[in-house]
């Protein structure tokens, strides 16, 4: 399987990618590989991320979400944009992960949906120095979760993150994880006009509250389109 996705998968991908409208809007475009016990091992996943790399690819990976094989440092060897899950890196992850540009993606949604009481470590990774976003990780196997306000409300009270950095995780942090952060993720100058207008009084209501929509307007590429 690894030597199939190296050898046909990864080129074909690259070929798509190169006709698409990602390439003509210059939007990077991943190759991800899940590095799990039962699925890719480290060695595995090394090969197919270095392979994508050579193929002119961003790379990233999903790693640490069972078992921690060690992937946080090998994909951040490899310059990985992000490393997803990361519920049980240990200090050497942690480390890795903190003296890089790779962004930490965490995924709370998922261990809430799975029932599981067992969360990733953010607040010894954001006290290391680690850059980390928040998702939902949509899907419809293990996080059937649409809420980034919610995914915010339980990085709070499980992960014991700061309102601010769960707003700055789902943001800027969250751009960077796409390496679109120089287009999105902030309002400044020369950035691409894409804002959320909230009915509070205070930013922290959004982690605050719980299964409330304050959204009133949506902003995108500076069109009001809500």
């Amino acid at each position: 399987m690894c030597g199939h996705v190296i050898d046909a998968m990864l080129p074909a991908v690259k070929a798509w990618y190169e006709q698409s409208n990602f390439a003509r809007s210059d939007v990077p475009f991943s190759a991800d590989v899940f590095c799990e016990r039962n699925a890719f091992d480290l060695d595995q996943s090394r090969r197919i991320l270095a392979a994508a790399k050579a193929l002119g690819l961003a790379v990233r990976a999903h790693v640490d979400e069972f078992t921690d094989l060690g992937g946080v440092r090998m994909a951040v060897e490899l310059g990985a944009l992000s490393v997803d899950h990361l519920d049980v890196t240990g200090a050497d992850g942690i480390a890795a992960l903190a003296g890089s540009d790779t962004v930490g993606v965490l995924m709370p949604a998922v261990n809430f949906n799975l029932g599981s009481t067992h969360f990733a470590n953010a607040r010894a990774m954001l006290d290391a120095g680690a850059i980390i976003a928040l998702a939902t990780d949509l899907n419809p196997g293990s996080a059937p979760c649409y809420s980034l306000p919610l995914v915010m409300a339980l990085a709070c009270r499980y992960m014991k993150m700061l309102p601010a950095e769960a707003l700055n995780a789902i943001t800027i942090n969250a751009a960077h994880a796409l390496g679109l952060g120089h287009r999105v993720g902030s309002l400044e100058v020369g950035k691409q006009a894409d804002l959320l207008l909230c009915d509070i009084s205070d930013y922290r209501a959004l982690s605050y509250d719980v299964g409330v929509n304050h959204v009133e307007r949506v902003m995108k590429r500076g069109a009001w389109v809500k």
